[in-house]
């Protein structure tokens, strides 16, 4: 109401052009961020995990599993190998290695009944992947009566 008291009009096509250039924008931005790291896939470990676990937010189940992290930007790719269940992703920080290298393994944190992916180890290199901790991981975190979670490694190959 005050714009037009100081003479300042509001023009709705221009708003509305403006919208769809930022929409535009925004995907083909959105399209070049995933489509280039594809191929400059950095990590790759299949392993076979017995349990159900969390990354990402969402709860995967137990079975034969390839971690791959997509290009530097540490995003974290996680396929089971059956086709019906769709990959989860999340992002990573790079992580100080292990004192042993060569191995290959993945390392989850155990809260009761609950596991939650926390490093990728593909031995190649002396620098792995850390996934952050997610909200509902710091949940279980708090409530847990231990201090510190429990550590489960599974091995995984390249």
């Amino acid at each position: 109401m005050w714009l037009r008291q100081v003479g300042v009009r509001k023009s709705g096509w221009r708003v509305k052009t403006m919208k769809k250039m930022l929409g535009c924008l925004s995907m083909a931005a959105l399209a070049v961020v995933l489509a280039a790291p594809v191929s400059a896939q950095t990590v790759i470990v299949s392993a076979s995990v017995p349990f159900d676990f969390v990354v990402g937010g969402r709860t995967m189940p137990a079975g034969d599993y390839e971690l791959g992290t997509l290009g530097d930007i540490g995003l974290l790719r996680v396929q089971n190998a059956a086709p019906d269940i769709t990959p989860a992703f999340t992002m990573t920080n790079a992580a100080a290695g292990p004192l042993e290298s060569g191995k290959v393994f993945l390392t989850f944190h155990r809260y009761g009944g609950d596991y939650f992916l926390a490093e990728i180890w593909d031995g190649s290199t002396a620098a792995g992947r850390s996934v952050p901790m997610s909200r509902t991981e710091r949940e279980k975190a708090k409530s847990a009566s231990l201090n510190k979670p429990g550590i489960v490694m599974v091995l995984a190959r390249r």
